[in-house]
């Protein structure tokens, strides 16, 4: 297949690219690199993509070289794919979801068949800081890319969506039914209407959508460098910083904190489940604590993590996820315990080049 992966310098579209290719299809991935993190993370993460179609590293950078091809192996061991799997292609497009003539320029020069749809503005409290640029970014983009796969016959559209759309539900483990008109911040509304959009687009027009709910956080080697408290803390402990932990509970907060591998088989599994319209949460039903989270960072590094207790976010949530559609239908069985899973992403995190190791901004 050609598939269309937005947000493929991110996180979770730099995971989710490089399986595709793993898998033997073709893949063509947009960003607009935005400055939410630094560009040389999201570069770093295409230069490992391209690693995986065996081509050169698109971006240059001769002191990164060593160290780029040390994780790129370290990874490559992770994944399992040691066995000479068939290798598709990747190509890549510095694009804006909000461009629509660069998007349909795009659409017209490719024939994708499918759509995996996760760029965004992601994180919760800057969305509370500036709704509006993540209304635009997160509804038009979503419906630019909607209406294209409309327009060119598209055979599957998959949404990332998340687990915001629940709101904070610590009360129980919430399933696809349950109401998620509860969302309690503007970035958690985005993706409420983005389903809204995928519905309604699948029902007038046919397109075959699932929507996958991302319970999170997703963690991992080379998780996003921002705003992701596993990722920050795992940075501070190696600066000697003190860590500000937010959240309603303190270290008692929890979340299912899944593994980004467990997470990129869920996607790839929605992409390829026969459905006109579906939804599945994709998590791990097993929340952790920050304490936890910092216990295993502790153990693995070797060092006490430096924390204080500071107001909760604004917006801030939990919820825990019933993921037995996602097993019935997908077949979907999370299988990283947060031990292993921390373990490794230090052991990348020690491996990254200096540059990366003392990012200020975390």
């Amino acid at each position: 297949m050609k598939i269309l992966v937005t947000g493929a310098a991110g996180f979770i579209g730099s995971y989710v690219s490089r399986a595709l290719v793993w898998r033997g299809d073709s893949v063509v991935g947009i960003d607009n690199f935005n400055d939410y993190y630094p560009r040389s993370c999201k570069e770093f993460n295409i230069n490992l993509i391209d690693l995986a179609a065996n081509q050169q590293p698109r971006f240059k950078n001769e002191a990164d070289s060593k160290e780029l091809n040390i994780v790129f192996e370290k990874l490559k061991a992770y994944s399992g794919n040691n066995s000479g799997a068939a290798v598709g292609k990747f190509e890549l497009s510095e694009i804006d979801i909000l461009d629509y003539e660069k998007l349909e320029n795009l659409f017209r020069t490719e024939k994708f068949d499918a759509i995996i749809h996760l760029a965004a503005m992601a994180g919760v409290p800057l969305s509370t800081k500036n709704p509006r640029l993540y209304t635009q970014v997160n509804v038009d983009g979503t419906m630019n890319l909607l209406n294209l796969a409309k327009e060119y016959n598209i055979g599957k559209f998959v949404f990332g969506s998340s687990s915001s759309v629940y709101g904070n539900r610590i009360d129980k483990k919430v399933a696809e039914e349950d109401n998620v008109m509860r969302a309690e911040s503007p970035y958690g509304a985005t993706k409420v209407a983005g389903e809204v959009l995928c519905h309604a687009i699948s029902k007038v027009f046919g397109v075959k959508v699932v929507i996958a709910r991302i319970f999170g956080p997703i963690y991992g080697p080379l998780q996003r460098p921002y705003g992701m408290l596993i990722q920050r803390a795992i940075n501070y402990v190696h600066n000697g910083k003190k860590v500000q932990v937010y959240g309603k509970n303190g270290l008692d907060s929890a979340k299912d904190s899944t593994y980004i591998d467990d997470q990129v088989e869920g996607i790839l599994k929605c992409l390829d489940f026969d459905t006109n319209f579906e939804v599945f949460n994709i998590g791990t039903s097993d929340p952790k604590s920050i304490n936890d989270w910092f216990a295993t960072i502790e153990r693995w590094f070797g060092k006490p993590v430096s924390y204080e207790i500071v107001e909760a976010d604004k917006g801030d949530v939990a919820a825990s996820s019933d993921i037995s559609k996602a097993k019935k239908s997908l077949g979907y069985e999370p299988k990283m315990s947060l031990e292993e899973g921390i373990r490794r992403q230090i052991e990348v995190f020690n491996l990254m080049p200096e540059w990366y190791k003392t990012l200020s901004e975390v």
